[in-house]
């Protein structure tokens, strides 16, 4: 072994684990957009429609991150490339998500037909954010000023995940606050590590199998995920705010809940 290097069976065995994160992030994904697509009220077609359209473009993004990633299997001509191909393969799928999100009406409905707190208990994985620490900064592979900060704001939302997950599944009071909350929070690490990560200059982009993380895993899925979890959770707290006035009309007298029926609350999307 030579020095700033992983033992082979550390580097086979991250290599199998990141691949399963992967490969989980797609099946998990696919599955809860079905599951949901189920409960919203579009025709059945396009419930079939939007998981395989969510399906096909997870499977060619993995596809495309695990093939990019490998310096060694997929060389490039101009080496100086690959940074702004990988930002192209990382980030332009999650601006094309985020933008389908509000452009496309069964996207919306499908995000609204979601429990909230499916989204919220996906992000478990974040955990995972201590390999940063062991084998990695252990081994003397990433700079520290990157692996520590990285691996405690990974650790730290997978962490919080179920505990916010099972006080928005409970209606909690303020749960959706702190909810919203949380998200935000693992928006601005997925932030700060790639930030971290150029001012340390740890070379991820070659590093594989890790470079999944940074194409896929990591900031990408996680930014996207935390995305569509801010909107899902408005759009629960607008249905919310919805109920309870349209409970309240059963209790007022005849006048008002005449007036209640001809203007209804507002509902937000």
């Amino acid at each position: 072994m030579t020095p700033h290097q992983l033992p082979d069976v550390l580097q086979r065995g991250i290599a199998i684990f990141l691949f399963s994160v992967g490969v989980g992030l797609v099946t998990t994904h696919v599955l809860l957009v079905a599951l949901a697509a189920q409960r919203s009220s579009l025709a059945q077609s396009k419930k079939v429609a939007a998981t395989a359209v969510v399906g096909a473009c997870l499977i060619v993004w993995l596809g495309i991150a695990m093939t990019l990633g490998d310096r060694t299997n997929f060389p490039i001509v101009r080496e100086d490339l690959r940074l702004p191909i990988t930002l192209v393969v990382a980030f332009g799928p999650v601006f094309l998500g985020i933008a389908a999100l509000f452009a496309m009406k069964a996207l919306r409905a499908v995000n609204a037909a979601m429990p909230p707190s499916w989204l919220i208990w996906l992000q478990i994985y974040r955990i995972a954010g201590f390999i940063f620490l062991y084998p990695y900064l252990y081994y003397g592979i990433v700079p520290a000023s990157f692996a520590i900060p990285a691996a405690l704001g990974d650790f730290l939302t997978g962490a919080l995940a179920p505990p916010v997950a099972l006080a928005v599944a409970r209606r909690r009071s303020h749960a959706i606050t702190w909810a919203i909350a949380w998200n935000l929070f693992g928006i601005l690490d997925l932030t700060v590590a790639p930030m971290a990560a150029v001012l340390s200059h740890a070379s991820l982009i070659g590093l594989y199998p890790l470079s999944l993380v940074g194409l896929f895993i990591g900031p990408p899925m996680g930014i996207l995920a935390h995305v569509y979890s801010i909107r899902n959770l408005r759009a629960s707290r607008s249905q919310a705010a919805f109920d309870g006035a349209s409970t309240l009309v059963d209790h007022r007298g005849p006048i008002e809940n005449a007036l209640r029926t001809t203007y209804p609350p507002a509902r937000l999307g």
